[in-house]
Order: C-alpha cells, then sequence, then structure tokens
C-alpha cells in the first residue's frame, strides 16, 4: 500500500506541468470544493483547506510513525558518540574500532529510522498534492490568480503575484495556515509526531 501511494502521489506531480492532468483533478475536486469557494472568500477557501491538511497530516504522522522506536535509535546513537569521545581523549584505538562497528552495525537502524519518517510524508502527499492542485487550477485557469488579498507586512497583493522571490503570495498564504494549525492540532489534541529522548 505504501509503494502504491508513493506511486500515486509521484503521478499526480505530473499535474504541476501537464494542464489536461491539472485540470482533470482541479474538475473532479471542484464538485466538492466548489460550493465552499462560493460560499467563501478564497483566502478563507485556502484556510479552510490548509485546517483540513493539518488535521489529516497530523493524524497520519501520528498513527504511522513510531516515534518510542525512533527515539530509542537516537538515544543509541547518542551513546555510542558519546562513548566515541570519550575513547578518542583517552586514546583508546580499541575502543574506537569497536565504536566504529557498532555503528556500521547501527546502519541498518538508519535505514528503518528514514523508512518510518517517509512513510507518513507519502500518505500526506497523496492527499494534499491534489488540493494544492486544486489551488494552482483556480490561479492559473479560474482567474482567481488576478483577486487580490491584504495580508501582514505586505499590503494588497494579486495572489498570484511574487511575494518572497518566485513565491506567490497564494503558496506563501497557505504555508503560513497549514503551518499555524498543524501547530494547533498537535497542541490540542497532545500528539506528538518527533521523537523524544528525554
Amino acid at each position: 500500500y505504501d509503494k502504491a501511494a508513493a506511486l500515486g502521489a509521484v503521478g499526480l506531480f505530473a499535474g504541476y506541468s501537464i494542464s489536461s492532468v491539472r485540470n482533470a483533478i482541479g474538475t473532479t475536486l471542484d464538485l466538492f470544493l466548489g460550493p465552499i469557494n462560493s460560499a467563501l472568500p478564497f483566502y478563507a477557501v485556502i484556510l479552510v483547506l490548509a485546517l483540513f491538511t493539518g488535521l489529516y497530516s497530523t493524524l497520519l504522522q501520528a498513527n504511522l510513525m513510531d516515534t518510542e522506536m525512533m527515539a530509542k535509535y537516537q538515544e543509541r546513537m547518542q551513546e555510542m558518540q558519546e562513548r566515541r569521545k570519550e575513547a578518542k581523549e583517552a586514546g583508546d584505538d580499541e575502543a574506537l574500532d569497536e565504536i566504529q562497528e557498532e555503528q556500521m552495525e547501527a546502519m541498518g537502524d538508519n535505514l528503518g529510522m528514514f523508512k518510518e519518517q517517509f512513510r507518513p510524508m507519502v500518505w500526506i502527499m497523496l492527499l494534499t498534492i491534489p488540493a494544492f492542485l486544486w489551488m494552482y487550477w483556480m490561479i492559473l485557469e479560474q482567474g482567481a490568480g488576478t483577486l487580490t488579498v491584504t495580508m501582514p507586512l505586505l499590503g494588497t497583493r494579486e495572489w498570484q503575484a511574487g511575494v518572497l522571490g518566485p513565491l506567490q503570495a497564494w503558496i506563501l498564504w497557505y504555508f503560513l495556515c497549514s503551518m499555524s494549525f498543524n501547530q494547533i492540532i498537535r497542541k490540542s489534541l497532545n500528539i506528538q509526531t518527533t521523537p523524544s529522548t528525554s
């Protein structure tokens, strides 16, 4: 299932450069998001999407990642680094060789930890890319890019206008909302998505 989700996410990336894929995804999602877009201004629609993506991202990370296993691995690596430092200071070459062997053996655990982090990301991308493509479709194809929004510190800008180099206003607004909602959701649901070594 994880591999199928990864293939699906990679396939959806085509929507950013192939207009027919983008239009197909945009028109399909518009069946669900169109009524929300009709009822709310575009900045609020992005806010709703950011809340939704923040919620399922947090829940997927909490349910698909084994943070305890990752914390144990990090503690083991930290302990090996401390022992290595002590052995180096003491000039104990034999202990350094043993620690080096342990670190080589731990490389398999490193791969396992990477897979633990990568697994929820694949599912998050599979669900987030279509939402992002719908916003992109609205900006490019449906005229939302010429609408304006007043943003803190930046003033009134068109959604398609660059605000930080090539970064457009709608992308910045989505990321700011998404990061804020992620933090609020994690705190309110008391969900930890990073390993704790304390």
